[in-house]
């Protein structure tokens, strides 16, 4: 008897974790409708005109998949054996839950493309998994940073913290994806993913149907407050339905998404204004757009609203005579990390630190922004992308951040999102959108 339910355990297992994997697949279609209720109004307010469709999906060229084995390299670079976890910055040993969900995009692409073999793959994700089980939590929910190598909660600096500075559910439910995609491919890897969640106060997350972060005062005191603006709100409320939270006003764009125009293309943007809402900023970036269509796909809300920001910063381009594709990034000098927006705060085509100071200065075109749009959609515009940014690497370390628009210099930082989401990219191509049945 005991012999039998012995050799009957990895049958179980594989039954319990496809089980799970069914359940997310229904909550992903579940997410989807939830988010493209009826938001006809909205769209017909962009007026589109021969928008750009998506690109169907095609195996990668020989010279696709050398830029993926380009942005690989930085995560074998970056690689901490005794922990699983990946450096977020070049050589800098910390990561967020918004870094490591990239960097399991990354790994999960790289083993389709052949760059890693299932086995080495399996391996990292496992390891990966026995530290995301032991991370110290704030309040049950993990921290917004830590060190790569000790596993010590950090400040941003990467000083340690025995408190924690707080957590972000935008950047857990970035790591939610990959997990998913996980459990969906190795069912026999959800227990380990069960374990590592059930730790997780996951209920935290949410606040009235909206998304809910924790930040520490400087008294000690930790605040809750409300996180998510325009793209980063849903894209982080469809991933956490994925765990099974209730986000369904995080999930709706007719709340909160006005219409403007910027560089004459009518383009939606978050009308919780800085001035209303503590300062937080209401930045239109090109980031959460590209991943939710990568992961989700698009829904005919949701294209149409990705489709104006492209045409919009398409007509930038027009305007200034060079390539535009805007995101936030990391960059190689002071103030080290800009938002360059479409939108925010009444003005387009504005960039800024997260303090909110002016960074004209220091804005640029996003590697990573270039790739996402080359790749979605079926494009002239976006062809040029693909093709402006093909050289901007070293073969050795990875792709950098992008270029800076004042003089064409690279802005040679470093990043695992970057190379995660280029990685994540080139695998949408190969795949369509990466969270699908079937797909093993």
């Amino acid at each position: 008897m005991n012999r039998g339910l012995r050799a009957a355990r990895p049958h179980v297992a594989f039954l319990i974790g496809l089980s799970v994997a069914l359940m997310v697949m229904w909550q992903v279609s579940a997410a989807t409708s939830s988010a493209d209720k009826p938001r006809m109004d909205l769209v017909s307010k962009l007026r589109l005109a021969k928008p750009p469709l998506p690109r169907k999906t095609t195996p990668l060229t020989a010279e696709q998949l050398s830029q993926a084995q380009v942005a690989w390299r930085y995560f074998e670079n970056n690689y901490v054996p005794e922990t699983g976890l990946v450096n977020s910055v070049d050589k800098y040993e910390s990561t967020t839950m918004w870094d490591t969900g990239s960097y399991l995009m990354g790994l999960l692409a790289a083993r389709d493309f052949g760059i890693v073999s299932p086995e080495v793959a399996r391996q990292r994700v496992e390891r990966m998994l026995a530290s995301l089980a032991k991370l110290p939590l704030v309040e049950g929910l993990p921290n917004k940073a830590y060190n790569t190598r000790s596993l010590a909660m950090t400040n941003y600096d990467n000083s340690e913290s025995k408190q924690g500075i707080g957590w972000s559910a935008i950047d857990i439910a970035r790591l939610s994806v990959p997990l998913t995609i996980i459990v969906w491919r190795d069912p026999d890897l959800a227990k380990q993913v069960r374990e590592v969640l059930r730790a997780w106060a996951l209920d935290r997350l949410v606040a009235k149907g909206r998304l809910q972060g924790a930040v520490r005062r400087p008294d000690g005191r930790l605040e809750l407050v409300q996180e998510g603006r325009i793209g980063y709100e849903q894209y982080a409320a469809q991933a956490l339905v994925l765990l099974g939270v209730d986000v369904e006003d995080a999930l709706r764009w007719d709340l909160t998404t006005g219409v403007t125009k910027a560089s004459g293309q009518l383009v939606p943007y978050d009308t919780r204004l800085p001035e209303d809402y503590a300062g937080t900023h209401n930045a239109v970036v090109s980031e959460p757009f590209l991943l939710a269509a990568f992961e989700m796909g698009m829904t005919p809300t949701t294209q149409s609203l990705t489709q104006s920001l492209f045409l919009a910063q398409r007509n930038r381009a027009k305007e200034l005579g060079k390539l535009v594709a805007v995101s936030e990034d990391n960059i190689d000098r002071p103030p080290y990390f800009v938002y360059n927006s479409i939108f925010n705060d009444r003005k387009a085509w504005v960039s800024f630190t997260p303090d909110g100071v002016d960074a004209t200065a220091h804005r640029g075109l996003s590697t990573k922004a270039a790739f996402g749009w080359g790749l979605l959609f079926e494009d002239e515009y976006a062809a040029r992308l693909r093709t402006g940014v093909a050289k901007t690497f070293d073969a050795q370390r990875g792709w950098y951040s992008g270029l800076y628009d004042a003089d064409g210099k690279t802005n040679k930082a470093i990043t695992a999102n970057t190379n995660g989401i280029i990685l994540e990219a080139l695998w949408y191509q190969t795949r369509g959108p990466l969270i699908r049945a079937g797909q093993r």
